[in-house]
């Protein structure tokens, strides 16, 4: 998956992107208007709710317009799009904030920190969703290719003489049972044929012909697979930590975005400077834990990959959390206290986010790769089954032109014969007789072919 198809495809604008922003998104504009003099306590909420409504239309709107043109709209547009959403985001916090509170509405600076925050994050959560969606569809495909190779494997290695048996014993068990139904119905009727009855006998006649006929044109048709396991959220992010220090940069990066100009515009400068410190601290630990287990117990990353890296997140938030609250750096514990909880959530987020950017990428081409060599052995197994099936199938159907379907035929055109001509009751009584052996017949022969196993060899 190319990064233009992973930003200017289905996600660049889809709901859950925007239901997922809200939260986080809403509790960053109420730490940002805890200090405008809003008259009643709900008015941040209506414009955190605002600003997600207006960003959320542009965006929408805009993709649309955009895929009129591209199917898949090119990473520039796409960028710009959410740039122009989170711009309007500041003017419309910084239009109420001037309406109802009376204050400077600051819409360069409200709109330059949301257009960073979004070029930073957006691009980043969309390209991770992405990635996963393809993960859990790669890993149900490599599941049903494995599957498929698993049955297709042994009828590959079938030899001709194996498959010349099985299709013998498989039209031997479609026919007889017919030819059988036919020869204890003529002898029951032998003493009253009547036209009608003969015309019956040779319409079933007929239609054991042509199936033979299908029997010998159709394909072996294997046994259906059982159903492959579906890819869960577990399984689909069971992939072991990859390149921990490039993650922990990134989120530490992404992180500090996210906080720090509110920080420094609402608290000042010394607690933008915890926060900094702070996300430092818990990064560095977000890439120490992988990278410590991937040098003492490799194997553990592996196999438990995701707690590794769980835990390697939860003691990061603690340890920014401990820090906000107890560094000094700001003196005030309640800025502390107010910043912790978006400090906690950007935390966890961008772990998630860069990690599934990071190690889903990587793990979606590797599978990419092991699929398409799953499904290049598949096809050439069964091109090579389809040859040997194609082959005895010609050997086979030489083989029963004559003893089974020539006498069948034989019967079908002495039948018709008889139900448009004269006869009296000796002609009816030896034309049965004349059926019945070439059906007995027929019999045996189809017996015999069943029974023995062509010895010439196959391609």
């Amino acid at each position: 998956m190319t990064i233009r198809e992973a930003l200017g495809g289905p996600w660049a604008a889809h709901w859950v992107v925007f239901v997922g922003l809200l939260p986080p998104s809403t509790l960053l504009v109420l730490v940002r208007e805890i200090v405008t003099p809003f008259p009643e306590w709900w008015w941040p909420l209506v414009s955190a709710l605002a600003q997600h409504a207006v960003a959320g239309v542009v965006i929408i709107a805009g993709t649309a317009i955009a895929r009129r043109r591209h199917a898949l709209i090119p990473a520039a547009t796409i960028i710009a799009i959410w740039a122009l959403g989170a711009g309007l985001r500041g003017i419309v916090a910084g239009v109420i904030a001037e309406q109802v509170a009376g204050v400077n509405p600051e819409f360069l600076t409200r709109t330059a920190v949301w257009t960073i925050v979004s070029i930073v994050w957006v691009p980043a959560l969309v390209y991770a969703i992405a990635q996963f969606e393809r993960r859990r569809l790669i890993v149900g495909a490599l599941d049903i290719a494995q599957v498929e190779v698993a049955r297709e494997r042994p009828l590959a290695a079938e030899t001709g003489a194996e498959v010349q048996q099985e299709l013998r014993r498989a039209i031997a068990g479609s026919l007889s049972p017919a030819l059988r139904d036919l020869q204890a119905s003529l002898e029951a009727s032998r003493s009253s044929l009547r036209p009608a009855s003969v015309a019956e006998l040779s319409k079933r006649l007929s239609q054991l012909h042509d199936d033979t006929a299908n029997l010998l044109d159709a394909t072996l048709t294997p046994e259906p697979p059982a159903s492959p396991a579906r890819a869960t959220l577990r399984r689909t992010l069971d992939v072991p930590p990859r390149r921990p220090w490039l993650t922990a940069s990134l989120v530490a990066m992404s992180t500090i975005v996210l906080i720090v100009f509110d920080a420094w515009r609402v608290f000042g400068p010394l607690a933008a400077l915890e926060v900094v410190i702070s996300t430092i601290a818990a990064s560095l630990l977000i890439g120490l834990v992988p990278a410590t287990v991937a040098i003492i117990r490799p194997q553990l990353l592996t196999a438990h990959g995701q707690r590794v890296t769980g835990i390697a997140a939860l003691q990061g938030v603690f340890v920014a959390t401990y820090l906000m609250l107890n560094s000094g750096i700001d003196p005030i514990t309640w800025h502390g206290l107010l910043i912790v909880p978006i400090l906690a959530i950007g935390l966890v987020f961008s772990s998630g986010t860069f990690l599934s950017t990071i190690v889903l990428a990587d793990a979606n081409a590797e599978a990419d790769t092991h699929l398409a060599e799953l499904l290049s052995e598949l096809s050439t197994m069964r091109e090579h089954h389809e040859r040997v099936v194609a082959h005895e199938r010609e050997l086979l159907s030489a083989l029963m032109h004559g003893p089974v379907q020539g006498r069948i035929a034989a019967c079908i055109m002495a039948l018709n014969f008889h139900s448009t001509s004269d006869n009296d009751a000796v002609q009816t009584e030896e034309l049965t007789d004349a059926v019945l052996q070439h059906l007995r017949a027929a019999s045996r022969d189809l017996g015999h072919i069943a029974a023995s196993v062509s010895a010439k060899p196959s391609p």
